[in-house]
């Protein structure tokens, strides 16, 4: 499976579609896809077969309550969608609504999934991080390999 890398800025149209980057279309034009709520604003879009993997130790414990607000997340907000002969996806009103999507959206590439956010809310949480926490996860992460 290919890794989503980068950061691509789109536009809205009033239907609700909004194109994919150009380097993932045809990959993504082949697969079955499906977009789900993010657990931080932003909606996550698989193909189905990493979308399976995603859900499957939500399936396989259907009675553990513990994981109940996962199910109504990524399974139950769960949309199956397809790219049209141009290159876009159309996202469902809900979860427009759920990500605050307005007209500008930046999708960004986060190895097995691609994550739609609105634009605005992506520069203000780029904004947020604190990167020395970053390179110290990286500098523990390269510490436990050693």
């Amino acid at each position: 499976m290919r890794q989503f890398k980068g950061r691509a800025h789109h536009k809205m149209d009033a239907k609700g579609r909004v194109s994919l980057p150009a380097k993932y279309r045809t990959m993504l034009a082949a697969s079955d896809l499906v977009l789900v709520p993010g657990t931080d604003g932003c909606l996550w879009l698989y193909t189905d077969e990493e979308y399976q993997k995603l859900i499957a130790p939500l399936l396989k414990n259907q009675f553990d309550e513990k994981y109940d607000l996962l199910r109504e997340l990524f399974v139950a907000g769960a949309e199956d969608i397809e790219v049209d002969g141009s290159g876009r996806i159309r996202v469902p009103a809900e979860q427009r609504d759920f990500a605050s999507l307005s007209k500008e959206v930046t999708i960004a590439g986060k190895g097995t999934r691609l994550e739609l956010w609105d634009s605005e809310s992506y520069k203000q949480r780029l904004s947020g991080i604190d990167r020395s926490k970053a390179v110290k996860v990286l500098t523990e992460q390269e510490e436990q390999s050693n």
